[in-house]
Parts: C-alpha cells; sequence; structure tokens
C-alpha cells in the first residue's frame, strides 16, 4: 500500500508546485468548468451573448469503474487504462493513464456534475514543458482530487501496467 499512497503523494505534490508555481509567476490556470443548460440557453437568446459564450465541449466517451472500498462507482475517460485501483482505511486511489491532462480536465468538467457531484476546482496550468490538472469535487459523501500529469519522471514510483505520461491519479476519501 505504502507504493501506492506515494505515488499518489508524488503526483499530487507535482501538480500543487506546478500550480504554486504557475500562480507566483502570474501565469493564470484555464477553467474548464462546464456551462449549464440555463447559461446556454440564456446565451443562444441573445446574439452578442452567445458570441462571448464558448459552446460546451463534445462529450467526451466515458465508462464507470468499481472503486476499490465503499465508495460505489466513479466515472473514467472510456480510452483510460486503469493501472491500479486500491482501497485502505483512508479511501481509494485509482491510477490510469492514457488520457492527457486537458482530455482529462475537459471529461472530468461534465462527467462528475452528472454523476452527481459537486466542482470545487478545476484548473489546467503548462508549465516547463508539461500540463497539469488539476480537479476538486465533493458529492455522496465524499471529497476528493484528480491530479493530471502529462510527464511524470519520479523514478522512486513504480506501478506495474503506469506508463509515465499522460498519468492521472484519483484520490477519492469520505468527508
Amino acid at each position: 500500500m505504502n507504493t501506492y499512497r506515494s505515488a499518489a503523494v508524488a503526483l499530487t505534490a507535482c501538480a500543487a508546485s506546478l500550480s504554486l508555481t504557475a500562480c507566483t509567476a502570474g501565469i493564470t490556470t484555464a477553467s474548464t468548468a462546464a456551462t449549464s443548460p440555463a447559461a446556454r440557453n440564456s446565451s443562444s437568446a441573445s446574439s452578442s451573448a452567445s458570441a462571448s459564450v464558448s459552446q460546451a465541449a463534445p462529450a467526451i466517451a466515458s465508462r464507470t469503474i468499481k472503486v476499490s472500498g465503499e465508495f460505489g462507482s466513479f466515472p473514467i475517460p472510456a480510452r483510460a487504462k486503469v493501472a491500479e485501483n486500491v482501497a485502505s482505511d483512508r479511501g481509494a486511489i485509482v491510477f490510469f493513464d492514457q488520457v492527457t491532462p486537458a482530455k482529462v480536465s475537459s471529461f472530468y468538467a461534465q462527467a462528475l456534475p452528472r454523476a452527481g457531484y459537486t466542482i470545487t476546482a478545476n484548473s489546467v496550468i503548462s508549465q516547463s514543458g508539461g500540463t497539469v490538472a488539476f480537479i476538486q469535487f465533493t458529492g455522496h459523501g465524499v471529497k476528493g482530487t484528480i491530479d493530471a500529469l502529462s510527464k511524470f519522471t519520479d523514478s522512486s514510483v513504480s506501478i506495474a501496467g503506469l506508463g509515465h505520461k499522460n498519468v492521472t491519479t484519483i484520490s477519492i476519501m469520505p468527508k
């Protein structure tokens, strides 16, 4: 279990440090929160408003997985290759790869609200030749984070089947 926790901590630390570096440098984050149906309807009512409001991105194919432990099912992008899905006394961690951070952000901006979760943060940052997505959410009695890195180079973390490109970690814990 220490390997999984170490990997999650390493991914989260990397995402957090890039976020902090970007904020300190004055780089803005790109939010990809989904537009509500009411906002989309009101924007189409006025041609000037519809020009300034972008249309919601097309839905990314999805599937659900049974999260280890007592957390039920959770949506993931259909193209994601799950390398690990483990539970501990503190929560559950899912590792997958093969989906870019931008697509992870876009996918969860749509999938989490549809699954009954509330997104509290969703940012995508480009820094030092890599991209990081960081998402926080709550709902169904849990809170969680999703961290996605385009390049994961921590050689101390090794999980069978998990590559070093487009690596995503989902951490879910009880509220």
